[in-house]
């Protein structure tokens, strides 16, 4: 079988799920008011964030209501849901148990639970308005916080459902921010895309990305939210590109939507748009089902070359097949003086007046050409090359070389790519015979 002249083993190639460190967990309380995102804790309180996040997962705070508010202290939620216009008790699961390490300072949530029984939180929350740590962490058992308005803007949202009038509606509602005939009610609780640029990844050699992606680079983003559960990998849109938009999942770079190679929940694979060329930066938003995360920097750089492993870990043998079997080389399958091979990189940066093609598209008559210069080299000395430029068959933004092997001893070789002046990183190999 051909190693990647589908797209779909290409996709394959290009997906490794290692582990990450993943920043905390956010949420977007999407109210009538205003959004307020919320970072989670779930280091302090493990137990009360899996508590809260069961109930967001199953809808329970669906069109609920802020039911109390106490100007200079608190306003608190979770605790009823609008059925036909009227607040209506939502159920509740088991109590949590209390998990009280953080103070109850400005800004931060914390869950509410009957006097006297520490142990009795189950689907109410508040908003601390105000340093309540005098009161709240030293009564009860302390009370949980479980996170903390994220924002600026979060907190003027809060401040402002405060200072809405309060009206008597009958106990329980006997404080309640109504303001004319409208409650205060949370739309949705939906989890916030997030990723930074320290978690970036080069999908080849999976270097850090934050030193520089170029245009055409396959990258790899960590993080939180990020997409569906289960990893999903590329579609073709109607004009037979690679989608901008699989499982819910996009990310925009300079306000481009860029082909995803494939999601998942703490892992998305794109091509970086064309359209960074010949800027400083990049700006990158990830979204997810509508909701967009706080965008992050990337520095741009003419380019970027990597050259895919056949582990997909960036080092051990590189992406390389024997013309015209198609057969792929390795410890097991070593190259001969003679063979026309092909090499699999990245990262080569714009193309040559002509020779671009459309972000996403699957390399056919018109081969992409990479603009700067493009060397070859084993064991650092350069090889003469037959082709380089825009793999057929595959996503464009990898790099194919074609090239004789010259008459080397046999063993295992460093093999790298130039584009330019930079260098793939050591550590791919070729293996000869």
């Amino acid at each position: 079988m051909k190693l990647i002249k589908s797209i779909a083993l290409f996709s394959l190639l290009a997906a490794v799920l290692g582990a990450q460190t993943t920043p905390s967990p956010q949420v977007r309380f999407k109210t009538n008011i205003g959004d307020i995102d919320v970072t989670l804790f779930p280091d302090s309180a493990p137990l009360t964030v899996a508590n809260f996040l069961n109930y967001v997962n199953k809808g329970a705070y669906t069109s609920s209501i802020i039911h109390r508010s106490v100007p200079g202290f608190i306003i608190q939620g979770g605790g009823f849901q609008l059925v036909g216009g009227s607040p209506t008790p939502i159920a509740s699961d088991a109590a949590v148990t209390n998990e009280y390490k953080i103070s109850n300072t400005r800004g931060t949530i914390a869950m509410a639970k009957l006097d006297g029984n520490p142990n009795s939180a189950t689907n109410q929350w508040f908003f601390n308005l105000v340093d309540n740590a005098s009161n709240l962490d030293n009564t009860n058992g302390g009370f949980t916080v479980f996170g903390k308005i994220t924002n600026n803007n979060g907190l003027t949202i809060m401040d402002r459902i405060a200072a809405l009038p309060i009206q008597n509606l009958g106990a329980p509602l006997d404080t309640v921010p109504y303001s004319g005939t409208s409650y205060v009610t949370v739309n949705t609780i939906s989890y916030v895309p997030q990723a930074t640029a320290a978690a970036v990844q080069d999908a080849a050699s999976f270097a850090p990305a934050n030193l520089g992606v170029t245009a055409g680079q396959l990258i790899v983003i960590y993080g939180q939210s990020l997409g569906p559960a289960d990893l999903t990998t590329l579609t073709l849109d109607s004009q037979g590109k690679v989608s901008t938009f699989l499982a819910g999942t996009r990310v925009l770079i300079n306000g481009t939507a860029a082909p995803v190679i494939y999601t998942s929940a703490g892992q998305v694979s794109v091509v970086v748009p064309q359209n960074v060329a010949g800027r400083n930066s990049a700006n990158v938003v990830m979204e997810y089902q509508g909701i967009q995360s706080a965008g992050f920097p990337l520095p741009v750089v003419a380019s970027n070359p990597a050259i895919f492993t056949l582990n997909s870990s960036g080092k051990g043998d590189g992406a390389i097949q024997r013309f015209p079997a198609y057969d792929v080389i390795s410890g097991t399958n070593p190259a001969r003086a003679g063979d026309v091979l092909i090499v699999y990189g990245e990262g080569y940066g714009d193309t040559e007046f002509g020779t671009s093609v459309p972000d996403g598209t699957i390399v056919g008559s018109t081969l992409p050409r990479p603009l700067l210069p493009v060397r070859l080299l084993i064991d650092g000395a350069e090889v003469p090359t037959s082709y380089k430029g825009g793999a057929p068959g595959i996503v464009s933004g990898v790099l194919q070389i074609n090239f004789a092997l010259p008459n080397i001893a046999p063993g295992s070789h460093e093999i790298q790519i130039q584009v330019g002046d930079k260098t793939s990183p050591a550590g791919v190999k070729l293996q000869t015979q």
